[in-house]
C-alpha cells in the first residue's frame, strides 16, 4: 500500500478481582481490533461541471431522477419501461445476486457466535471368546469439533460383529450438546464480516445499475422506433412526390419538351428512394425486437405501438427542453457504479485487515455435556460428565502462505482503489460530455426547424404559383422534394437530441430507486 497499515494496538487491562478465562477472552475482543488506513484519493470532484449553466431559481419541482421518464408524455414508453425494470432478465439476475450476497454476510456473521449442537447416540457392544472387541460402528461424539485442545474421551461405542459369539452384550446410550466459539479477539471474523457486508451492497449497486441501464436502453430504443416510423411515413411522400415528378417528365418527354436525361435522372431518383424504404423497415423491426427482449420476452412478441396523438406526440419533441441542474458531488453519490466501486475497495480493505489477523493467534472456548447410561450383562449404571477447554492456535511456519495472502489482498486493495478513480472520472466526463452535445444538438435543431419551415413555406408558395399558372409543375413538384428531405434532417435530429437525453439521464445516475433494491425481488 501507499501508506502503511496502522500498528496493532490491543488494550488489555487487568481487572482488580481475577476473570476466568472466557470473560479475559471476552474482554479482549471488546478493545482489540486491526485497521487498515486507506490512502488519500487521488481525484477530487470540481465543484460544478463547466458544460452545466447554473439553473435559475424557479417555483418547478425538480426532477425525480429516478422516475425521469415520467416527465415524458408517453404512457406507451412508461408501461414499457416499468415492464422491463420487473421482467428483464438482467435485473432479474442482479436481484438473485443481491439475495445469495445476503446469504453470504449471514453466513460470514455467523462466525462471530458461538456454535451449539445437540447430540445423541446409542450402540451395543460384544466380545468373543478372544476378548477381542468387534469393529466399530457408532462412535460417539466425545471432542467438540473446531477447539484445538483434546477433551476427554467417552468408550466407544461399537456394533456386534455378525459372527461374532454370542456373549453378555454391553449396550450404550446417551445424549448431550457441545458448544465451541472462536473469540475474535484481533478482528479477523469482524473483518470478514464487513467485507461480505460490502460485497452486498456493491451488489445492490449492480443491481441499480442494471435498472439504470435497462430503462435507459428501452426509452433509446422507443425514441428510434418512433423516429424510423416518422422517416418511413417522409420517405413515402417523398417517393409519391417523386413519382408524380417523374410522370412529370416522361409527359414533357413524349411531347418533346424534354430529353432523356431529364427522365432518366427523375428515374433514378424514385428508385434510389425506393431502396431506402427496406432498411427503414428492416431497423424499426429490430428496435421493436430489442425492447421486447429488454421488457423480459421473446424476439417475436414485438410490442404494438399505438399511433401518436396531440398529447401523447412519441417523438423527438417530446422530449423535456429543460435538464437537471446537477452538481458533481450529487452525480457521484447517486452514479450505482461509484457507489459500487468504492463498496469494493471497503471490502478489500476489511479482506486485508483479516489477511493481517492471520498472523495473530486465534483463541478458543468450547463446553461439552453428555449424559448416559451403560449396561453390562444385568448390570446398568448411569452416568454424566462435562468438559470445558479453551484453546490458542498461532501460525509458525507457514511457508509464507499468510504473508503472500497479505500482499495479494493489499494489492487486491490497491487495484480496487484504481478502479473506483475510474469509476469517478469516467462519471464526470460522461456528465459534461452529454451536457455540451445536448446543448449542441439544440442548437441545430433550431437551425433545422427553420429550414424546414422555410423549405415548407417555400414548396406552398411554388405550387400556388402552379395553380395560378404562373409557375411549372417541376419546380414546384422539387420544391416540395426538398421541404420533405429537410423534415427528414429535423426528424434526425429531434432523434439524436433525444437520445443524448437519454444518455444525460444515465449519466447523472437517474432511473433507479432504493425500494426493488430492498425487496431484491424477481
Amino acid at each position: 500500500m501507499h501508506q502503511p497499515l496502522q500498528a496493532l494496538a490491543p488494550l488489555i487491562r487487568r481487572p482488580f478481582l481475577p476473570l476466568t478465562i472466557g470473560a479475559w477472552l471476552l474482554t479482549l475482543t471488546a478493545c482489540t481490533t486491526i485497521e487498515v488506513n486507506l490512502p488519500p484519493g487521488q481525484v477530487h470532484a470540481p465543484d460544478r461541471f463547466t458544460q452545466v449553466k447554473p439553473a435559475p431559481p424557479t417555483d418547478d419541482e425538480p426532477t425525480d431522477l429516478s422516475r425521469w421518464w415520467q416527465g415524458i408524455p408517453d404512457p406507451t414508453l412508461h408501461a414499457l419501461i416499468e415492464k422491463g425494470l420487473t421482467a428483464n432478465a438482467d435485473v432479474r439476475i442482479a436481484a438473485a445476486r443481491v439475495r445469495e450476497a445476503r446469504a453470504v454476510v449471514t453466513q460470514a456473521e455467523s462466525a462471530l457466535y458461538p456454535t451449539l449442537a445437540a447430540l445423541g447416540y446409542a450402540g451395543r457392544t460384544q466380545q468373543n471368546e478372544a476378548g477381542v472387541q468387534t469393529p466399530s460402528q457408532v462412535q460417539a461424539p466425545t471432542s467438540v469439533p473446531g477447539l484445538p485442545l483434546p477433551l476427554p474421551n467417552l468408550p466407544p461405542i461399537s456394533l456386534p460383529s455378525i459372527n461374532a459369539p454370542k456373549l453378555p452384550i454391553s449396550a450404550y446410550s446417551g445424549h448431550g450438546f457441545a458448544a465451541t466459539w472462536e473469540v475474535d479477539i484481533f478482528g479477523s471474523r469482524r473483518s470478514d464480516a464487513e467485507a461480505a457486508r460490502s460485497a452486498a451492497l456493491a451488489n445492490e449497486e449492480r443491481l441499480h445499475g442494471a435498472q439504470l441501464m435497462v430503462a435507459g436502453d428501452i426509452a433509446a430504443n422507443y425514441v428510434e422506433a418512433r423516429s424510423l416510423e416518422r422517416r418511413i411515413g417522409v420517405l413515402q411522400r417523398t417517393i409519391s412526390q417523386a413519382e408524380r415528378l417523374q410522370r412529370y417528365a416522361q409527359g414533357r418527354f413524349d411531347a418533346g419538351q424534354a430529353t432523356r436525361y431529364d427522365v432518366d435522372r427523375v428515374s433514378a431518383q424514385v428508385q434510389a428512394l425506393r431502396g431506402g424504404a427496406a432498411p427503414l423497415q428492416t431497423l424499426l423491426q429490430s428496435r421493436l425486437r430489442r425492447m421486447a427482449v429488454l421488457t423480459g420476452q421473446a424476439p417475436e412478441q414485438l410490442p404494438q405501438l399505438p399511433a401518436p396523438t396531440a398529447q401523447a406526440p412519441a417523438d423527438g419533441s417530446a422530449i423535456p427542453s429543460k435538464l437537471p441542474a446537477v452538481l458533481p458531488s450529487d452525480v457521484l453519490e447517486r452514479r450505482p457504479d461509484v457507489r459500487g466501486t468504492a463498496q469494493l475497495v471497503r471490502a478489500r480493505a476489511a479482506q486485508l485487515g483479516s489477511a493481517k489477523a492471520d498472523l495473530l493467534p486465534r483463541f478458543y472456548l468450547g463446553f461439552l455435556a453428555n449424559d448416559g447410561r451403560i449396561e453390562i450383562g444385568d448390570l446398568g449404571a448411569t452416568g454424566r460428565f462435562t468438559s470445558w477447554g479453551a484453546g490458542l492456535y498461532l501460525p509458525i511456519f507457514e511457508a509464507g502462505r499468510i504473508r503472500a495472502r497479505i500482499r495479494a489482498s493489499d494489492a487486491q486493495l490497491e487495484a480496487a482503489i484504481a478502479q473506483h478513480e475510474q469509476t469517478v472520472l469516467t462519471a464526470l466526463e460522461d456528465v459534461e460530455n452529454a451536457y455540451g452535445t445536448r446543448r449542441a444538438l439544440d442548437q441545430r435543431s433550431t437551425q433545422l426547424q427553420s429550414a424546414w419551415l422555410t423549405a415548407d413555406q417555400g414548396a406552398r408558395h411554388a405550387q400556388r404559383l402552379f395553380d395560378e399558372g404562373s409557375g411549372l409543375l417541376q419546380g414546384a413538384i422539387e420544391a416540395r422534394l426538398s421541404a420533405l428531405q429537410r423534415e427528414d434532417e429535423l426528424i434526425q435530429a429531434e432523434t439524436a437530441r433525444a437520445l443524448v437525453t437519454v444518455a444525460l439521464y444515465k449519466a447523472v445516475g437517474g432511473g433507479w430507486s432504493d425500494q426493488p433494491a430492498q425487496d431484491a425481488k424477481p
